[in-house]
């Protein structure tokens, strides 16, 4: 963006000078995070994702009101995507429950819900987009599969496709009332209690030949995994095909369960199990060898009563958070965060102060972008996107045009220091402000001081010949940081 004949200093000794510093003790991360109402008045909210490879457009799907909405350009678009409140049963836990573009949406149009249907039972669905990309077709309905329900709750409802395989799973609730009376959960001839997995690129489904249990009588074709409660919320990692999955707990313990991609055949011990605690209850054999156990749980304690699980960041704004997995607990309103890298838990962070400081209520979901930003979803009637708290934008970026960057959040009056990298992103340690930029080789391009309102800006005219050129532009002050902005300049 800016030539480095420009500056002839790189990021670091400019720094040093500038504040009069030598190299000090390394540096810490050094980056708040908050959040950011990207739509409100979405009553009943209850998940938020895109179809892939848009990146314009958020789906947020309504749970009562039977309506799947779009947020566009900052806005809710009046006419809703789809409604289905006529083909529903609500209350409770039922509704619509579940959205899931195919991968290859841009080509079929064909995306999938879940929803309790007016008998109360699981329903899964395909529906087609219309000529008018922001209307789906209510008339193109093709049931994909029915479950019946013996009770209203522990419906599950979230399913999604493996960036993986191609192939759909499904999330099963044990069929709800309390303790899985009828021991649903480890009967293989029950879809109930299960993660399912299924191939629907042509209807009626089929059965993916690698399925785990294909070659068992005693197991379902279509079971992927047994022995869970009420997988409300799971997620794949978009990098690696990874599942995590939030199980809502009976009484006493709420667990996360990891799942590496194409590990399928899995018991995660409900009803036996709870967490890591023995229930008492019959079904299987508390700490058998051959169940999987949660990577994290926690108890009831400070209000918390259930998970919603929710994403691994992937997104390129927060690259130093790459790899952070956040969850929530509904009733407590806390956010967590940590990560995991396959054998252990570390970096188990309490976020709520940082995430609305509990003002989020009745946190029902997190969402995920085709961009990989991570959004909170709320049943209270909103969704947040997941942001840094001093925020950087930046103008288009256009060959022989002034360009104009804006950091907004800082410290008031403070100075603020604006770097650019032309390789990418990576941890590179700052230590005069003590933080860690996200942006590697990064160069100076000018220190501006804030105003009383935490406003610093500055404008740069785009070098001619740098057409095609992609940049990295990240800002800075003591002890904090922004996101990155990336952009190829036209």
């Amino acid at each position: 963006m800016f030539p480095r004949n420009q500056f002839s200093r790189i990021l670091v000794p400019a720094l040093a000078a500038a504040l009069g510093l030598g190299c000090i003790q390394q540096s810490a991360q050094a980056q708040t995070l908050s959040t950011e109402p990207v739509a409100t008045g979405v009553s009943g909210a209850l998940f938020a994702t895109s179809p892939p490879g848009d990146f314009e457009r958020l789906f947020i799907v309504e749970q009562n009101s039977g309506l799947i909405k779009i947020l566009r350009g900052g806005q809710v678009l009046p006419t809703p995507f789809l409604n289905v409140r006529s083909r529903l049963s609500v209350g409770g836990e039922r509704g619509l429950l579940g959205l899931a573009f195919h991968p290859d949406y841009a080509n079929n149009g064909y995306f999938f819900i879940n929803y309790t249907n007016t008998s109360g039972h699981t329903v899964v669905a395909r529906y087609s987009v219309t000529a008018d990309p922001d209307v789906a077709d209510f008339n193109s309905e093709e049931i994909v599969l029915t479950v019946n329900q013996p009770f209203s709750n522990h419906n599950g409802g979230c399913l999604g496709f493996s960036p993986v395989d191609g192939y759909l799973y499904i999330g099963m609730g044990d069929g709800g009332s309390g303790n899985d009376p009828g021991n649903r959960a480890q009967n293989g001839q029950e879809l109930l209690g299960k993660m399912l997995r299924i191939d629907v690129d042509d209807l009626p489904y089929t059965i993916p030949p690698d399925n785990p249990f294909v070659n068992d009588p005693a197991v379902r074709d279509e079971i992927w995994a047994l022995g869970v409660r009420n997988p409300w919320r799971w997620s794949f990692d978009r990098d690696t095909g990874d599942m995590y999955m939030g199980d809502v707990g009976q009484n006493v313990i709420e667990e996360i369960n990891f799942e590496a991609a194409g590990d399928g055949g899995k018991n995660y011990g409900w009803r036996c199990m709870e967490g890591l605690r023995c229930t008492g209850l019959s079904g299987c054999t508390c700490n058998a060898p051959e169940l999987t156990l949660p990577i994290h749980t926690y108890d009831h304690t400070g209000g918390r009563c259930s998970v919603t699980g929710g994403y691994i960041y992937r997104g390129s704004s927060m690259p130093l958070h790459n790899g952070t997995y956040y969850f929530a607990d509904y009733c407590s309103r806390n956010i967590y965060s940590f990560e995991f890298d396959g054998q252990n838990i570390f970096n188990l962070r309490d976020r709520t102060s940082e995430l609305g400081g509990g003002s989020i209520s009745s946190i029902s979901s997190f969402g995920e972008d085709a961009s990989g930003e991570v959004y909170i979803v709320s049943l209270a009637g909103s969704v947040h996107k997941i942001v840094t708290k001093m925020k950087l934008s930046v103008t288009d970026l256009v060959a022989g045009q002034n360009t104009t960057l804006t950091v907004n959040g800082a410290t008031p009056n403070g100075y603020v220091y604006f770097a650019y990298s032309l390789v990418g992103t990576g941890a590179t340690q700052i230590p005069p402000l003590n933080v860690t930029a996200a942006i590697r080789n990064p160069t100076l391009i000018a220190r501006v001081r804030a105003n009383g309102q935490g406003v610093a800006s500055m404008t740069r005219r785009v070098p001619d010949g740098t057409s095609g050129r992609q940049v990295w532009i990240q800002a800075a002050e003591l002890n904090e940081t922004t996101n990155v902005v990336s952009d190829t300049i036209r």
